[in-house]
């Protein structure tokens, strides 16, 4: 079987047929881990994430723009595109002259919802994009464009 030359068969070395072997075997294991089934390209979905700012001066919600990429300032990352956005009343938290918590609309200011578009991997806890996961509820400081806008997440919603 293994010959003086240490040849499998007379043909084949040994230890360059257990390279070879071991090589394969990882190639399998990496190709696995990236595209198998509980892989994260295997489970990225189209996902629609509406948000909402409850107050930001006109000029920037003017300047807001369909097609602007959303970008996560604070962890780097892509949520997707702008699709749509909506406009309301700024809403604002004041205290009165009796101590009392009121909500106040500001002149020149305008709350906004905006729908974004994009790509992750959504689980029970939310959408995992690009090493972050968000949530409903979570706050973000969010560019769109040249326009920086402080807001929630207020919906994750899976899409075809």
């Amino acid at each position: 079987m293994i010959d003086e030359k240490g040849r499998l068969f007379g043909k084949v070395n040994i230890v360059d047929l257990i390279i070879v072997i071991i090589v394969l075997a990882a190639a399998v294991f990496i190709g696995m881990r990236l595209f198998g089934p509980e892989s994260e390209i295997a489970n990225t979905q189209n996902v629609r994430i509406t948000m909402f700012c409850e107050e930001t001066p006109d000029f920037v919600a003017d300047q807001l723009e369909a097609g602007s990429e959303a970008w996560d300032a604070e962890n780097q990352v892509t949520l997707g595109t702008l699709v749509d956005w909506t406009l309301g009343d700024s809403k604002s938290a004041v205290t009165d002259e009796t101590g009392k918590v009121v909500e106040i609309s500001r002149s020149g200011y305008n709350s906004v919802r905006l729908t974004v578009e994009g790509e992750g991997v959504v689980s029970d806890h939310g959408v995992t994009i690009g090493n972050t996961l968000y949530a409903n509820g979570q706050s973000a400081s969010v560019y769109f464009g040249d326009c920086k806008l402080f807001l929630d997440i207020a919906d994750i919603e899976v899409i075809d």
